[in-house]
């Protein structure tokens, strides 16, 4: 007897291994597509904090000279305290500015003017926090004129600049990003 001839393989059993095939092939594909979805929101999350914690820096920074301004004695404990409060606040923002910087140039270049645009008021009245007298009395807590006035534009730049770190604007490109923030004036020219 010599070998047994070559048959071909009947069509159900193919049809069934096609249909396996696909089965688990499609499984796969939805697999890794939920995994990379899933991984894409979380990157989204961590953004959207992060940034939240940017604005909040910016809102501290614009808040600091009335916590100086409102301080109750020149005591050692609530000075100590005013100064923690400013070096928590420089480290804060150094976080943010390093993190920013990573994630994107172009809103570390909107975060850095909104800084800029902030730190000359922010330095005087800080000055004029500390070379005030503590606050003794009730009505003295209402401050009039003191202050680094309204710099909620300040806030609200940085808020309109941050709508294109987010969905499908997150695809522009840098370049037309960069031109973009300068004509709606986000940005310095």
């Amino acid at each position: 007897m010599g070998p047994a001839p070559f048959t071909a393989p009947e069509t159900a059993s193919t049809s069934v291994i096609t249909i396996l095939a696909l089965v688990l092939g499609s499984s796969v594909v939805a697999g890794a597509l939920g995994h990379i979805l899933t991984g894409l929101r979380a990157g989204a999350t961590v953004r959207r904090d992060r940034y939240a914690a940017a604005v909040k820096v910016l809102v501290a920074r614009i808040e600091y000279p009335y916590r100086i301004r409102r301080r109750t004695s020149d005591d050692p404990e609530v000075l100590s305290t005013l100064a923690i409060t400013g070096h928590d606040l420089q480290e804060t923002l150094a976080e943010s500015r390093a993190w920013i910087a990573t994630e994107s140039t172009v809103l570390s270049e909107v975060f850095d003017n909104c800084l800029t645009n902030l730190d000359a008021a922010f330095k005087q009245a800080c000055r004029d926090a500390w070379n005030a007298t503590p606050v003794t009395a009730a009505a003295e807590m209402n401050l009039g004129g003191f202050g680094v006035g309204n710099q909620q534009h300040i806030v609200t730049t940085m808020e309109r600049a941050l709508g294109y770190r987010f969905g499908l604007r997150r695809l522009i490109p840098v370049f037309v990003l960069r031109r973009l923030f300068r004509r709606l004036q986000l940005l310095r020219a």
